[in-house]
């Protein structure tokens, strides 16, 4: 199990991996409100790996499927008890001498799973490719790496746009936070500003999230982009 990269570029990419598992099982788009971003926080401040907590995810959708619960699932909180659970069961284990195995990840083809998904059309595509699989260490070693990587991604990608792309940008963004409103207080909606354009900007230029948890990793047969 992997510990949090506990630097502010890892909670960034600690609830954007976090966001896309719970989309991805939900099966339907849904933008995590800043309410989630609190919650995946207090689970990144308390040192909860996220290789738990997208198994305490999948878990939780994984009952709901077997009991045909009808609905869909429209806050992280709903999994919450869940994840403290298993974060519970994790350190008393540890406590009293024993330690659950290691999930094995084979992190070098996760690498480059994420490198074949980078867009054709992305500037200096093969560098970040190179960049990527040459990531080497443990698990939450090569995670904050690419929490760093991820980082630089979007803010190159950001740089590139030009003044129609950053148009194109904004007004999404702004359609975004203008669904946000009479839902959050102000101040919760604002604060997800930063978090929704890095989002916008990923998804048009589809970037994939630069994450060992991401679904772009996870599918290691997939196909590069067109």
């Amino acid at each position: 199990m992997t510990e949090t990269d506990r630097s502010p570029g890892g909670v960034q990419s600690y609830f954007e991996a976090i966001e896309e598992t719970f989309v991805r099982l939900r099966g339907s788009p849904l933008l995590l409100s800043p309410t989630d971003w609190q919650v995946s926080k207090e689970w990144f401040e308390a040192g909860i790996p996220l290789d738990l907590v997208v198994r305490a995810l999948e878990d939780v959708f994984a009952r709901r499927k077997e009991r045909a619960s009808k609905g869909r699932v429209q806050s992280l909180r709903y999994c919450s008890e869940a994840v403290l659970k298993a974060w519970t069961e994790v350190r008393e284990l540890e406590a009293g001498g024993e330690r659950r195995p290691a999930v094995a990840i084979d992190v070098e083809a996760r690498l480059a799973a994420l490198a074949r998904r980078l867009p054709r059309e992305l500037p200096n595509r093969e560098e970040w490719a190179g960049r990527i699989c040459e990531l080497r260490g443990s698990p939450d070693e090569v995670e904050r790496d690419l929490a760093e990587l991820d980082s630089r991604l979007i803010r190159d990608s950001m740089d590139a746009l030009d003044e129609r792309g950053r148009e194109r940008l904004a007004r999404r963004v702004e359609q975004i936070l203008g669904g946000l409103k009479g839902r959050l207080p102000e101040a919760e909606i604002e604060a997800a500003r930063d978090r929704i354009e890095r989002g916008s900007l990923r998804e048009s230029a589809r970037l994939p999230l630069l994450s060992l948890f991401s679904s772009e990793a996870l599918a290691p047969n997939g196909a590069t982009e067109a």
